[in-house]
């Protein structure tokens, strides 16, 4: 077996099968292109190395560990549904309050700085939302004029082929 395990095609498997699973028992390589694995380099046309035993449970103690965390982020979480309660909430208010433009009493007044720190957090968090949704329109627009591009290029080399085929069966009839 000269040839890698990735180049080989299912006549030449089935007829190296005892040496294929010689290969394959006990692995140390995988191909990085095509994920096959065999214990010697020479048979993988990309041959990575396999971690040994150890490497891996550190790795799977590592990853449990990351798992772990993120259950803690998911109990997180709620308080970012509260923000977004709270910026609802200041939302309805400045509407109301524009809807009323009714004079101010004193006491109101002092009520009105007390919420213009949420309603100053909530003019932020609509123009980052504003910022986000124009990134999003000019990344569609992008898309759009490339499959534009992309089509015309498309149909620009389906054309030429009837050109070219066209020219050589006219040659083709001039000869006969």
């Amino acid at each position: 077996m000269t040839k890698s395990l990735c180049k080989l095609s299912r006549k030449q498997i089935a007829d190296g099968l005892g040496d294929i699973h010689r290969l394959v028992a006990e692995p140390k390589f995988v191909c990085r292109s095509c994920a096959r694995s065999s214990a010697e380099r020479g048979s993988l046309c990309k041959p990575a190395a396999i971690p040994p035993l150890s490497c891996q449970n550190q790795l799977s103690e590592r990853q449990s560990k990351l798992s772990e965390a993120l259950l803690i982020n998911k109990h997180l979480s709620p308080q970012v549904e509260d923000k977004s309660l709270v910026v609802r909430r200041v939302v309805e208010q400045v509407k109301q309050k524009a809807q009323k433009k009714t004079s101010i009493a004193p006491n109101e007044l002092h009520e009105s700085f007390a919420n213009h720190k949420e309603i100053k957090n909530a003019k932020k968090a609509l123009k980052k939302q504003y910022k986000q949704q124009k990134k999003l329109l000019k990344l569609a627009k992008k898309t759009l004029k490339l499959q534009k591009r992309e089509a015309k290029l498309r149909a620009g080399l389906d054309l030429g082929k009837l050109i070219s085929t066209g020219k050589a069966s006219v040659e083709v009839s001039k000869v006969h």
